[in-house]
């Protein structure tokens, strides 16, 4: 289906367009398609810690730190003291958008069922 641009095309203006085309180009404007920076950053790490990204939530991206919080005192000690650099090389190396300067872990405190 073609829409006719601002003006006549028998008049020198705008040939009709594709809708396609224009929401393709709208798209690319608006940065509509484009994932957050947020959203590249977790699903990086959720593709490089495998299951125990279910463990594990991005609190935020501040500064160019990723805080995660992290619901097991196990995999925290893991993360913090002997995947740290290698999990930080990782995204750097995914996530070309947003540069990443450190990682940073927390206990996630659960809260008790009454």
């Amino acid at each position: 289906m073609a829409i006719w641009g601002s003006a006549d095309a028998a008049e020198g203006g705008r040939a009709p367009e594709e809708v396609g085309q224009i929401l393709r180009r709208w798209a690319a404007r608006t940065g509509f398609l484009r994932l957050s920076e947020r959203e590249k950053v977790w699903n990086a790490w959720q593709d490089l810690l495998g299951p125990d990204a279910s463990h594990t939530r991005l609190e935020g991206l501040r500064k160019n730190v990723a805080t995660f919080h992290v619901d097991s005192s196990a995999l925290l000690s893991e993360l913090n003291n002997f995947r740290r650099q290698e999990l930080l090389e990782e995204l750097r190396g995914r996530v070309k958008s947003y540069f990443i300067r450190d990682l940073r872990f927390r206990l996630e405190k659960r809260r008790t069922r009454r």
